[in-house]
């Protein structure tokens, strides 16, 4: 309730805010650029002054409220919703001057080399009042809400929220200015480029607002970064889930750019060679966009995917370090992967045309070519330097091969390249059947053969994927199985058995059937515990009354004993547990035995409830619709 009360009064007063600023940054502006304001400007006055008139009696009452809350209620200051609430009236205050700024210098820049003021960027129609107006008003906001997160800062015990929503903040400056330098970039190499094709005084106003955008968002993601990096300081700041999405998201968006971009720089580069005749000056148009925009982000690549890399190195264990490097792989395989079985299929299709069809190899089969070649070209590299280590890791025949064998992200990578084959192979197989049938019943499309074989050939390519990938996992799940029955091997358990055999019987049974290579032992605890089972037994099993109230001896037992205990639910006379079930969770047990025995964390499984099975219907009938459709679509794209 007080949650949904927080939402309440925090946007109001923040949609309030934004009223007011603008009704002041209009009120000014109509009264500092038009002399003659109630004559001409009257429409714009009165309408400044509503949003004062209306904006700033809501704005104090609930902001008033808001700060008195926070005043009587640490947990008020300290609320997530607050600090959500303070950065992004700075983000709102701040980026629009940045904007205003880098207008006013884009227009001021174009008319000192007598270019058009209107083929600014930002504000072309705007003067240079309008943007030192909406500099002055949002700055004194900013410079209001700066004090006060600074002694929030100062007063608040509990951090937590506002470090996470400050780490937020701080990485939409590092990816705003990230993006002004690298569009800034971009469009400096396409003028530059643009110098040989002749197209220079068309394209003279792309080397100022790359310029202009250089100018501004170099120091601005320079100083944002280097918050960032200087916050490293600070162990949560490193091992931030954030920083981390951060870099993968800026390497991976890199390495996308620089594929299809190189792809495309390939793709005219192959049509020169197979012939086409073109002029240099034509020929640099063509490749300009993808040039400038694959150099910019490669250097966004190079330079981000080193601080994942160190970023991975610096993990502190060798587990974590691996599965963010598996991860970074096994998406680039994928991309790779799903270049290279583009460019086949062209390749394929290029076959056929050439062999079967009345083409013109100018204007059909040369462009068809070049766009398959390259096509492979850009794919199929990245793909094998990818795929390549992660097999190798997944070869090993030790405790790493083994861990990257059973690695969740390769189980899901090898997955979704099977469903990926199945699902394709099925609409080209329906594509087959249909043109055979179509043609069966007597009328025979036209180019019936080359759908054929261009079905069939995607269709092979779409098995041959499968089967490479099921082999593959079928050869994990085999040296996965191998290495398991070593380790449950050498984890042998001790089962207390409290009375009449029913419960070490049940325990036994689930051990036997989850790990049928596990020694487990049954304990009897009115015998005496072998003298050898202190320095063999890993683990130990006993019902919950006997771990609550054990006899003497086994209880001097259990104080010495290094290994792991395993309390089970069991019912006995006069021992009721709460909210426990009827049955022994033999199954539970064994899972919880098993984990240990893999060096895994234990996860107690707890009941599902009658909601959660709702919910995982609804799902399974979600993501069968989104099946039927993704085969229908794949269908129709043969159709077609």
């Amino acid at each position: 309730m007080r949650t949904v009360r927080r939402l309440y009064f925090f946007a109001v007063a923040f949609v309030s805010l934004e009223i007011v600023l603008w009704g002041l940054i209009g009120l000014t502006r109509s009264i500092l650029t038009a002399p003659d304001v109630v004559a001409d400007n009257a429409s714009n006055l009165a309408q400044a002054l509503a949003l004062i008139l209306v904006g700033v009696p809501v704005f104090i009452l609930h902001w008033w409220v808001t700060q008195r809350n926070a005043r009587e209620d640490m947990e008020e200051h300290t609320s997530g919703i607050r600090a959500i609430f303070l950065y992004a009236v700075l983000l709102s205050t701040l980026i629009p001057i940045v904007q205003n700024l880098l207008a006013l210098i884009d227009r001021t820049l174009l008319e000192v080399l007598k270019l058009s003021r209107y083929q600014a960027m930002f504000g072309a129609q705007q003067t240079w009042g309008d943007n030192l107006i909406a500099i002055g008003m949002n700055a004194l906001i900013a410079a209001y809400f700066i004090s006060i997160l600074r002694s929030d800062w100062k007063t608040i015990r509990s951090q937590e929220a506002f470090t996470e929503i400050r780490r937020i903040y701080r990485y939409i400056w590092v990816l705003y200015g990230l993006i002004m330098v690298v569009a800034g970039i971009q469009q400096l190499l396409e003028y530059i480029i643009s110098i040989q094709s002749e197209l220079t005084p068309v394209l003279g106003s792309a080397g100022v607002n790359g310029i202009v955008l250089a100018l501004v968002g170099a120091p601005l993601w320079f100083l944002a970064w280097k918050t960032v990096q200087d916050g490293l300081v600070e162990k949560a700041e490193r091992e931030s889930l954030l920083r981390l999405g951060v870099l993968y998201f800026l390497s991976l968006a890199g390495v996308v750019t620089v594929l299809f971009s190189g792809g495309t720089v390939i793709y005219h580069l192959l049509r020169v060679v197979l012939g086409e005749k073109l002029p240099v000056s034509a020929f640099l148009e063509q490749v300009n966009t993808p040039v400038s925009i694959g150099v910019s982000l490669g250097v966004v690549w190079a330079y981000f995917g080193h601080w994942l890399n160190r970023t991975i190195t610096e993990a502190p264990d060798a587990p974590r370090r691996s599965g963010m490097r598996r991860l970074y792989y096994y998406i680039l395989s994928a991309i790779g992967l799903t270049a290279t079985f583009s460019g086949l299929s062209l390749l394929l299709a290029f076959t056929v045309d050439a062999a079967l069809g009345e083409v013109l190899w100018a204007e059909t089969l040369r462009p068809q070519l070049a766009a398959a070649l390259a096509t492979l070209f850009a794919g199929l590299p990245l793909w094998w330097f990818t795929w390549s280590p992660m097999q190798r890791d997944a070869l090993v025949k030790d405790d790493s091969g083994d861990h990257a064998r059973r690695s969740l992200v390769r189980k899901i990578y090898l997955y979704l390249v099977l469903f990926a084959s199945v699902v394709g192979g099925m609409a080209a197989a329906i594509a087959v059947v249909y043109n055979l049938l179509v043609s069966a019943l007597g009328t025979t499309p036209l180019g019936f053969l080359q759908q054929i074989l261009k079905s069939l050939e995607v269709l092979v390519l779409f098995i041959l994927m499968g089967v490479y990938h099921g082999l593959t996992l079928g050869r994990d799940g085999k040296m996965a199985a191998k290495a398991l029955t070593a380790r449950h091997a050498k984890f042998p358990t001790l089962i207390f058995e409290p009375g009449d055999g029913n419960f070490s019987a049940t325990i036994l049974a689930a051990l036997t059937k989850q790990m049928p290579g596990l020694p487990a032992a049954v304990q009897p605890v009115t015998e005496p515990i072998p003298a050898e089972a202190r320095g063999t037994v890993r683990a130990v099993i006993l019902p919950t009354n006997l771990a609550l109230d054990p006899p003497e001896a086994l209880r001097l037992w259990l104080n010495d004993f290094s290994g792991s205990k395993l309390v089970v639910p069991y019912p006995a006379p006069s021992w009721f547990w709460i909210g426990q079930p009827a049955q022994i969770p033999a199954n539970q047990t064994a899972q919880a035995v098993r984990q240990l025995a893999e060096d895994q964390e234990v996860h107690p499984h707890a009941g599902t409830s009658g909601w959660m099975v709702f919910l995982y219907i609804v799902a399974g009938l979600f993501g069968l619709q989104l099946l039927l459709v993704l085969v229908a679509m794949g269908i129709s794209l043969f159709f077609d």
